[in-house]
């Protein structure tokens, strides 16, 4: 077995299967391991790692896009859905502004630089299959991220009205949330801030009461509409 140098020393078995995964994946295998020294670097002083910022960048982008929707929704009808566009956007505004503040107060960019999330192998223990899994499905997503809509959903939302508009509306923030549940339970575990860590359990809890809300309004409009 070939041993691999990095930095003066042997990395351990984390890393180790970090750069097999990374491999796996197809990532750059030196951008995995600064990822992994960086969070070793942070771990015990509880700042902004790997993590954090790739947490931070990538909800705000998924935190946008949510927002997006849920106004052309609000633009069309702001009681539709029993008003809950002007919710979706009040409760999402709040946790981007947090998160942009953080990265501005860690001097990092709003928006992730690449498409890649390959922050999600700088956790405090090798991926595990359902991780994995989520890896590959962003790899094979053609916005980065599962649940992500793309530009042409996005334009067939804007281009709906009525019912049409809030079935889409639905099935669009269904997938979107299902999308970055995932995300925010491995922020959730591994952030090295505590705020950071508390936002993402928040998110994850919210989120995935938010999916009945939805998942029944869905159901009944649906039932309407087969009456």
């Amino acid at each position: 077995m070939v041993e691999l140098q990095v930095a003066g020393r042997v990395p351990g078995r984390s890393a180790t299967l970090l750069i097999a995964v990374a491999l796996i994946f197809g990532v750059s295998l030196l951008g995995s391991l600064v990822y992994w020294q960086q969070a070793e670097g942070v771990r015990a002083a509880g700042k902004a790692g790997a993590v954090d910022i790739g947490f931070a960048q990538f909800m705000s982008v998924h935190h946008e896009q949510a927002i997006a929707m849920a106004k052309i929704l609000q633009q069309s009808n702001p009681e539709a859905l029993g008003g809950l566009a002007p919710l979706i956007i009040d409760k999402q505004e709040r946790e981007l502004q947090q998160m942009q503040g953080w990265l501005q107060s860690w001097q990092q960019d709003l928006h992730p630089p690449t498409s890649k999330m390959t922050w999600m192998l700088a956790g405090d223990a090798p991926p595990d299959e359902a991780l994995r899994q989520y890896l590959l499905d962003c790899e094979r997503s053609p916005t980065g991220m599962p649940g992500l809509a793309t530009a042409g959903e996005m334009a067939q939302l804007q281009a709906l009205q009525g019912e049409e508009q809030q079935r889409s509306f639905l099935e669009l923030m269904l997938a979107h949330h299902r999308g970055g549940i995932p995300m925010a339970k491995f922020a959730a575990a591994n952030g090295r801030v505590a705020e950071l860590r508390h936002l993402a359990a928040h998110i994850v809890e919210d989120q995935v009461a938010e999916l009945e809300t939805l998942e029944n309004l869905l159901r009944t409009l649906n039932t309407g509409s087969a009456g």
